[in-house]
This record gives structure tokens, C-alpha cells and sequence, in this order.
């Protein structure tokens, strides 16, 4: 496949100039963005000193100006704190995914883990009580809760049994992923999926439209495939991903060679583990076939912390 946009180096001593780092995210349409994340947290959440702010701005860095301030797209900043390796929260998240793919190389039967679905009022302060929709996916333990005010709240647990440890994936799908060896990963808005030549305009893709990007080029091959969403289990703290799945031979096998080419070009440390041709298999762990939306405060998405420790096999 071709796209326009230069990717960006992989090794550590070809660091990407705030430049070339914001270029493919001018391609999208402004129409995209939301405008919430005030000046401050440019600094204290995502790293960005003012001098680097002040850059990217004069580069052209969507923003909106308003009476308090200007307000930049959460996507845009975070995209770009994590390819100019910056200091952040979400950046800190990803070493536990390192870590927990190097346990499950370990000798050893694969972990177990318990996944708390964990959230706090988004709106504090309102009447009434809160009301919670959990979705968890295909035959998940979701559903509508209502609570009182409690800051925290465990909605429900989760159990995620291993399954199976990771491995190359066979020459048919290597060979998928090296169509797509070129893109780079950016945090998209939500409905960046829905416009399918985006990908090839910008050569940026986040999980989800890399996803259907790989499931529609399976397809054309002949092989079996389907859209994942789940978790990727993690202790501390797991996360929620899209991936795709393809099935050989009767098996299927999770493909993502988008992910782990990210780690690398955003500096995690131990990347290297991890290639675009594995099967991070006990890794992934599969809930339904659409990107899931865990959790809803009066049917606005609101963040969920889904703290997870490991147990012993049954």
C-alpha cells in the first residue's frame, strides 16, 4: 500500500523533530476535533514545556481561543507527547504491557487475572444517584448499576483465564503485516474510523481503524477474519484495545503490528520485545467483536480504572 505521509524513524537516535511529528495530524479534518484540554495540562499531564507548546503552535497546532484560554484536542496532545517521548501518565501505563508479555514468556502455566472495573462520579455534586452502564461486551459481566455518591465504586470484576502464550505468527500473516509496515500510530477521535481512505491519506491509524484496516485486507486474502475488542491484561492496571484476530488453521490468532512498532518509535523501555510479527497471545484477551465503551455516567462516556492482580491457577 502507499502513503503519503514520511514515516517516522524507528531508531532512538533519530529522534522526530516536532515538525515532522505534527505533519500527518494536519491531515485530518478539523471538523474531527474536540477542544477541551485547557493550556495547563499541556504541561502537568503530557510533558510539553511552553517553548515546545510555543513551537508546535506556530507550526500550526489546532487550538480554539477562547476567554480563559485556548483549548487544544486531546488526541492531537497526547499523540504528540508520546512520539516526542514526553513524560506522561498513559506513556508510564505501557511498561506494564512489557512487563506482563515477558511473563508470560516465563516458565510457568500462563497468569490468571482479576480485572476491577472501577469508576467515580464524572459529575459529583448532582442529585439523585449515579447510574452506571457497564459493556463489557459479548456474554461479559455488564449491566446498569446505580449507586450512591461514593467517590470510587467497584462495578464488577472480571476473571481472565491465560490463554496460551505468545508466538510468531505464520508466514501468511507476517506477510499481512508487512502490507501495513509503514503506518505510524496516532490517538484518533472517536469517528476517525469511519472515514476509510484515512488511513491511506495520512499513513496514521490508531488501533481501531488499523483494526478494520487489517480485517478488510485478511479478507481479500482469503483468510478468516473478525474485529476483537477486550482487554490487554496487565498488572497493575489493564487497558482496553482493538485488535484483529485471523484464523489459520483453525486457530484464531490476535494481529497487531501497529502496537508494537508504537512502543518502540515512542522509546518504551523493553519494546524490543515484542515484534510486529507476534501473536500476543494471553496478552489480548478478547470480549466481543466491536471497540468496547466500558463504562457510561448518564450515557456519557466516563473513565474507568481497571486495576487487575494476578491469581493463582485453579
Amino acid at each position: 500500500m502507499t502513503t503519503p505521509a514520511e514515516p517516522l524513524p524507528e531508531s532512538p537516535s533519530e529522534l522526530p523533530t516536532p515538525a515532522r511529528v505534527l505533519a500527518p495530524l494536519l491531515r485530518i479534518p478539523a471538523s474531527r476535533r474536540h477542544f477541551r484540554l485547557p493550556l495547563p495540562a499541556l504541561a502537568k499531564e503530557y510533558g510539553m514545556s511552553a517553548p515546545l507548546v510555543d513551537e508546535l503552535t506556530g507550526l500550526g497546532l489546532p487550538r480554539r481561543e477562547t476567554p480563559d484560554g485556548p483549548l487544544f484536542d486531546e488526541n492531537d496532545i497526547a499523540s504528540l507527547s508520546l512520539h516526542l517521548r514526553l513524560p506522561s501518565a498513559r506513556r508510564a501505563v505501557m511498561a506494564f504491557w512489557l512487563r506482563a508479555l515477558r511473563r508470560l514468556t516465563a516458565p510457568g502455566a500462563p497468569p490468571v487475572h482479576r480485572v476491577d472495573v472501577t469508576v467515580g462520579c464524572p459529575e459529583p455534586g448532582h442529585d439523585g444517584v449515579c447510574r452506571y452502564e457497564a459493556d463489557l461486551g459479548d456474554g461479559g459481566a455488564g449491566g446498569v448499576f446505580e449507586t450512591g455518591p461514593e467517590p470510587q465504586r467497584v462495578l464488577v470484576s472480571l476473571t481472565l483465564q491465560g490463554a496460551g502464550r505468545p508466538r510468531e505468527l505464520p508466514p501468511i500473516l507476517q506477510e499481512l503485516c508487512e502490507e501495513f509496515r509503514e503506518v505510524d500510530y496516532y490517538l484518533l477521535p472517536g469517528d476517525a474510523a469511519a472515514e476509510p481512505d484515512l488511513l491511506r491519506r495520512t499513513g496514521i491509524a490508531d488501533c481501531v481503524l488499523m483494526s478494520r484496516a487489517l480485517v478488510d485486507a485478511a479478507r481479500a486474502r482469503g483468510i478468516e477474519a473478525r474485529l476483537s475488542g477486550g482487554l490487554l491484561a496487565a498488572v497493575p492496571f489493564s487497558s482496553t484495545h482493538t485488535w484483529a484476530e485471523c484464523r489459520v488453521d483453525g486457530v484464531w490468532l490476535p494481529v497487531d503490528p501497529l502496537l508494537p512498532k508504537a512502543l518502540a518509535a515512542w522509546g518504551v523501555p523493553g519494546a524490543e520485545l515484542w515484534s510486529p510479527t507476534l501473536a500476543p497471545v494471553g496478552l489480548f484477551h478478547r470480549l466481543g467483536g466491536a471497540p468496547l465503551r466500558p463504562v457510561t455516567h448518564g450515557g456519557t462516556p466516563c473513565g474507568a480504572s481497571l486495576r487487575t492482580r494476578e491469581e493463582a491457577p485453579a
